[in-house]
């Protein structure tokens, strides 16, 4: 007999354990899952959305299947011995269903089987809820294309002319969409696939300018021996970047800082090199001074005595005059 149980949650794997969980099957049995629907999510997080919905069933092999042709053949004449040899033919297969099933049972491990490959999102599901979200912010006319290549899905908005709004300041509101898809791709996925999208030729455009950029960077740190610091980028960019650098012989790049805030820094191979005394030859390329040497003590001088100023400024004696009047 074949049992069943229904899983509603949030999400597709949430929705699955549930069912099985609801289920109560041994830990031998062949558990099938099956997705009734998948969750939607709210567009801007306003309106729309529904749950998963998961069916898990498996087959207990009881007494139903025996007991339904018993039933048909109590309806049928007594006298009749055919329906006799019926019943001997159809009691010898059961062990051969039993044998079917004892067999898996060694291979088995300790946990149901549950078949997940219905469980991996499409990619028009994707195309679908991005397309919700540009409808939602506004854009009618608008379409989405999808194609994948190993790890990597990359979406083609079309809308017409109107790049502007979908792309942003610097490409921030294409940033935000691109995250959104991700997380919907890879929401039941382990793999982690990677995301991209491009409107209007977007990503190759910024692909070349963060190029040159790169060059022209890596040329100033070789030229003073110092490191420097990119703007904040997202990952995709800071990729770019990385693989640019690599062509380039005498520098590195390596990322620093932490969410939004992080970004490339370029240093020479050798590192970096120099200090004050470097700065100031850097500027006015001056030959350096020669390192100072204190010189050996001389000799002391000897004092002139000059004989008028030590009459002039030499000790002063009483007058005579004065011991003469107090002698009065």
């Amino acid at each position: 007999m074949i049992k069943e149980a229904i899983g509603v949650a949030a999400t597709v794997d949430e929705a699955r354990k549930m069912a099985v969980e609801n289920l109560h099957a041994p830990i031998d049995a062949d558990v099938k899952v099956e997705i009734i629907t998948f969750p939607k999510k709210k567009v801007l997080g306003l309106f729309g959305g529904s749950d998963a919905k998961v069916k898990a069933s498996y087959d207990d092999g009881v007494e139903e299947k025996k007991e339904t042709p018993k039933k048909v053949e109590k309806k049928a004449e007594p006298a009749a011995k055919a329906p006799k040899t019926e019943k001997k033919a159809e009691k010898k297969p059961q062990p051969k269903k039993e044998a079917k099933k004892e067999a898996p049972k060694a291979e088995k491990k300790a946990e149901p089987k549950i078949d997940l490959s219905a469980i991996e999102p499409k990619e028009n599901e994707a195309t679908e809820y991005l397309k919700s979200i540009l409808v939602g912010m506004g854009f009618t006319d608008v379409g989405v294309t999808a194609r994948e290549a190993e790890e990597d899905i990359y979406f083609e908005i079309t809308c017409g002319e109107d790049y502007g709004n979908i792309i942003g300041r610097r490409g921030e509101t294409l940033d935000a969409l691109q995250y959104l898809t991700r997380l919907f791709v890879n929401r039941a996925d382990d793999n982690n696939k990677r995301v991209a999208l491009n409107v209007g030729d977007y990503r190759a455009r910024r692909e070349d300018t963060l190029k040159a950029l790169a060059k022209r960077q890596a040329t100033r740190v070789l030229k003073y021996s110092k490191s420097f610091a990119l703007e904040p980028m997202n990952p995709y960019e800071r990729r770019i970047i990385h693989t640019a650098i690599q062509e380039i012989e005498g520098v590195t790049s390596h990322s620093v800082g932490e969410g939004d805030r992080r970004r490339v820094v370029i240093t020479p191979e050798g590192g970096e090199k120099g200090g004050y005394r470097d700065r100031g030859n850097r500027r006015g390329n001056r030959e350096r001074r020669a390192p100072y040497v204190p010189e050996a003590p001389k000799e002391p001088r000897e004092q002139k005595v000059d004989a008028a100023a030590s009459s002039r400024y030499g000790k002063i004696e009483p007058k005579k005059v004065a011991t003469e009047e107090a002698a009065e």
